[in-house]
């Protein structure tokens, strides 16, 4: 295939819409759906978080809804490889200013500390391996810390996300399955109840055991 011709990588397709990737997300009511998650993880825990890590944080919307259903970090970390999406996601009005790290999932093995709560949405869908990457998400939590995760499921509008960027997609039985693999607990897989989070993609939350 001619150069010119040639597919952009996902690097290039992400750079590319990271100036408007926020407003899109939101006028799909992707943020409604992390806000769900949120709720979730705050009715069933005794405390806040202190340390919060959003892996593969694009521009900040799911740690934004964290933050705004009463958390509030001592430390909040925001990990993408994209210079171009923390751009945007410091653009966020944070209560705190966060650490933004460029870095992959199979860099958080680097950062210096374990989070009482991971966050991670629609990075697994682009991973070469789901176990791989689900245990690298468990491995950062602290004992009794929290797992989130927003997670493709099959259905046309993915089939059609995939030819655009290249997602894959999860039955929820299998991402629950694969979370009990890496040792978590308390597994619960949260439906979206609206709009195109409803059809493309399905929630999580779990446990490490103390």
């Amino acid at each position: 295939m001619p150069p010119a011709l040639a597919r952009p990588t996902l690097s290039q397709l992400y750079a590319r819409h990271a100036a408007r990737w926020h407003h899109s997300i939101t006028h799909l009511g992707y943020p409604e759906a992390y806000a769900l998650l949120a709720e979730t993880d705050m009715a069933a825990r005794q405390r806040p978080p202190r340390y919060v890590l959003d892996a593969g944080c694009g521009s900040g919307a799911f740690a934004e809804q964290v933050v705004a259903r009463g958390s509030t970090p001592t430390h909040l970390t925001l990990l993408d490889p994209s210079q171009e999406m923390l751009e945007q996601a410091r653009k966020r009005e944070w209560r705190e200013t966060p650490d933004t790290v460029s870095g992959r999932l199979e860099d958080i093995s680097a950062l210096p500390r374990l989070y009482d709560t991971v966050l991670c949405a629609h990075v697994l869908e682009h991973t070469a391996d789901l176990e791989t990457s689900m245990n690298q998400l468990a491995q950062a939590l602290t004992p009794g810390g929290s797992l989130l995760l927003a997670v493709s499921k099959p259905h046309w509008c993915t089939a059609l996300l995939r030819w655009r960027w290249g997602h894959k997609a999860y039955r929820p039985e299998d991402i629950c399955a694969a979370l009990a693999r890496a040792g978590l607990t308390g597994i619960n897989a949260i439906r979206f109840v609206k709009g195109p989070p409803s059809r493309t993609s399905c929630g999580y939350r779990a446990v490490k055991p103390v």
